[in-house]
């Protein structure tokens, strides 16, 4: 085999190769953008710089009126967001962080957060944040605490109506 025959061979294997990679890159993208699981990049300066379909639909949110904001705008506590950012920022790993999110409807959701950073070059390039709705969750405990507190209220009022009982 000659050397311009060995050069196009070569050139066919790398245009296949970077095919495949291209192919699968866009499977990925689109895994990502339609995962279940809400999932959000936030920059170094706290700017929303990319968010997946579940996100946007869990909040209620365009991508227009979610990207390019400052995820503070979307936390109910900002003591919360500004935690989260000074321990990101100082390279820890938030697992099942909880917070507050503000829906477009006025809905707030309890969620669970992880995240951590991508660094590049000891560069904060962007977050990596999974947000978990526990709002259901949530709402079970309140009612079941509920539950609870009014059966004890009932109880304590048989107990004093017995021992204020006239056979006592």
């Amino acid at each position: 085999m000659d050397k311009i025959e060995s050069l196009k061979m070569r050139i066919a294997e790398l245009e296949a190769s970077e095919k495949e990679h291209r192919q699968r890159f866009i499977e990925i993208s689109d895994f990502i953008e339609n995962a279940s699981t809400p999932l959000h990049w936030v920059n170094g300066s706290g700017i929303i710089i990319w968010a997946n379909k579940a996100e946007l639909d869990m909040l209620g949110y365009s991508k227009e009126e979610f990207i390019n904001r400052h995820i503070s705008k979307f936390h109910v506590k900002k003591d919360v967001i500004e935690d989260i950012l000074y321990r990101l920022i100082n390279k820890e790993t938030l697992i099942n962080y909880p917070a507050e999110l503000l829906c477009k409807n006025g809905e707030i959701k309890s969620v669970l957060i992880n995240s951590n950073v991508y660094w590049k070059d000891n560069e904060f390039i962007h977050t990596r944040c999974f947000t978990r709705d526990i709002s259901d969750i949530k709402a079970k405990e309140k009612e079941q605490k509920l539950r609870i507190e009014t059966l004890e209220t009932r109880i304590k009022e048989l107990e004093e109506r017995i021992q204020h009982s006239p056979s006592n």
